[in-house]
């Protein structure tokens, strides 16, 4: 009896071993495909439009800044963007730049107080002072357009 217990141990023992390396081997074949085989996301997409090619290029992470109101409940904006622009080399040099981007957005907002920035006018006026303010640290190229991907004032 005891011996028969024993060769059941071991078939379960051997069982269980066996699921456990198939196991693994699936989990490494699945992971060499996800990191090998798929393709790399890039960080901007190619949009063409007629003749023109523009490239997109999201900022990445969201922008929380407090505004200029000066009442006794402070007031926040806070918003995401994804930048049009003109080449792939821009879309590099905007990547290395990305602190100096976020802070030109943090400066330019912190000027702007809710009420200014509830009005159409005051959007595309803000818009406006951000594409101006980054094409002048840009060495070439430049932002077409922006988008304002997330925009919530609490």
């Amino acid at each position: 009896m005891a011996e028969k217990t024993n060769k059941v141990n071991q078939v379960i023992i051997t069982i269980t071993v066996c699921l456990l390396i198939f196991f693994a081997a699936v989990f490494g074949a699945t992971m060499f495909f996800l990191y090998k085989i798929m393709p790399v996301k890039e960080e901007y997409t190619k949009v063409s439009a007629g003749n023109e090619i523009k490239f997109l290029m999201p900022l990445g992470e969201e922008v929380l800044v407090n505004l200029a109101d000066g009442g006794l409940k402070p007031r926040y904006i806070k918003l995401n963007l994804t930048f049009v622009l003109d080449s792939e080399k821009t879309q590099e040099e905007l990547t290395k730049r990305k602190a100096q981007v976020r802070d030109i957005i943090i400066r330019t907002c912190r000027a702007k107080n809710s009420e200014e920035l509830r009005e159409k006018e005051g959007n595309e006026l803000l818009r406006n002072e951000i594409i101006t303010a980054i094409n002048a640290i840009l060495p070439f190229g430049k932002v077409i357009d922006l988008f304002f991907t997330e925009f919530i004032i609490t």
